[in-house]
């Protein structure tokens, strides 16, 4: 049976929690709501937006369906997360394990990934070096740079070496070389962290924004959504130089916002799950 003093402290953890993602809520609701406002009267409306203001209105996604750019800019996006993902996952799979590995230089190899999580070259020495390779003006640009990083490789090296050794044993005694090892007998084991490494990925991939607006800044038929994001939130009140201003623009910046957001939100309950399953097996130390 619980205690008095454990029930309060549920209860205080129950009531922070809701109050953090009451807050968390919010700014998309606002968002939501604005995009289905009338645009006239949202432009004038100060503070957060609880309901449609005005009639249900449409204007602003219709007005963004109609943006050829915006729709190639989807594709893109896709392109950039399924091409960044997958060769991220690889990388990971892969580094990871040879991490994992004992021999005579691990210990300085991990030295230098954690080393790399603290410090970074630099958006200018990286430009030059990705430059350098000619990938700049190029998709490549976009999806090669950012598919993983240390930390994600640590991950999976920790994932690989809380699984016990006797299953490596037993395979190498069967005739088992690393690749079979790696992706037949700890890669199954160790797929909680991997699909964990993979969604972030993907996740950091979709937000991306940034590096485009480096590597891309004129190929616009090469830019990705959230790129489009900012460009269209940047330049919310042009219209209104017109003598006839139609206010359904004003609309766009939240309708796009709402359209980058939502496959996110549809894909993360298939993802919960296993992103749970992943985390907490990758805290238990073999």
């Amino acid at each position: 049976m619980m205690s008095t003093g454990d029930i309060i402290g549920d209860a205080v953890i129950m009531l922070i929690l809701l109050l953090v993602a009451f807050i968390s809520f919010i700014p998309l609701w606002h968002v939501v709501m604005s995009s289905f406002s009338d645009g006239q009267e949202l432009l004038s409306h100060k503070g957060v937006v609880w309901k449609p203001l005005g009639d249900f209105n449409l204007g602003g996604y219709k007005l963004i369906f109609r943006n050829s750019n915006v729709i190639k800019s989807y594709l893109n996006t896709l392109l950039y997360v399924v091409g960044g993902t997958g060769l991220g996952l690889v990388m990971n799979v892969v580094a990871g394990y040879i991490l994992s590995r004992r021999t005579r230089f691990r210990p300085l190899m991990i030295l230098f990934f954690i080393i790399t999580t603290m410090f970074s070259g630099g958006t200018i020495p990286t430009y030059i070096v990705i430059r350098a390779l000619g990938m700049t003006g190029t998709p490549l640009a976009l999806i090669i740079p950012g598919c993983t990083n240390a930390m994600f490789i640590l991950y999976m090296m920790n994932a690989y070496m809380a699984i016990d050794r006797s299953y490596e044993e037993a395979a190498a005694i069967d005739g088992a070389g690393h690749i079979q090892i790696m992706f037949q007998v700890l890669l199954p084991q160790a797929k909680g962290m991997a699909i964990v490494v993979a969604v972030q990925t993907a996740i950091l991939k979709w937000n991306s924004w940034f590096e485009a607006s480096i590597y891309v800044p004129t190929q616009r038929s090469l830019w990705p959504l959230q790129l489009w994001v900012r460009e269209l939130t940047t330049n919310t009140t042009e219209f209104l130089k017109s003598s006839n201003p139609d206010y359904n623009q004003y609309l766009i910046q939240y309708a796009v916002i709402v359209i980058a957001t939502v496959p996110l939100l549809a894909a993360m309950p298939l993802f919960i799950s296993k992103l749970e399953k992943g985390i907490a097996s990758g805290g238990v130390k073999g």
